[in-house]
């Protein structure tokens, strides 16, 4: 991919481009991008087979809530997200205590 096209994909939204090895590999949106992204600007109805109450729901069935249903794919750039976001958090963390033991 041209540098020139990235740096204009970059500056032109509030996006954080990811490389890897020098090439793209994902990008972080805001919530919001994403969420328009994905539905098309359009929220959608989700229906719901048993009764709700106080969102607390009342089915017999008491097993793991389950979880979105999302490409494998998808499951692995998020996780991968999670580990480089928690990664960055701690090395900030350590130079933070660098600077106030200065």
């Amino acid at each position: 991919m041209n540098v020139d096209e990235l740096k204009k994909l970059v500056k032109h939204s509030t996006a954080v481009l990811v490389l890897d090895n020098g090439e793209p590999s994902f990008a972080i949106l805001s919530y919001e991008m994403y969420k328009d992204l994905i539905l098309g600007g359009k929220e959608k109805e989700i229906k719901i087979n048993h009764a709700v109450t106080n969102g607390i729901s009342h089915s017999e069935d008491r097993s793991m809530p389950a979880k979105p249903a999302l490409p494998e794919n998808e499951l692995e750039i998020l996780e991968r997200i999670n580990k480089d976001i928690l990664a960055l958090k701690s090395e900030i963390e350590k130079e933070e205590k660098m600077i106030t033991v200065d």
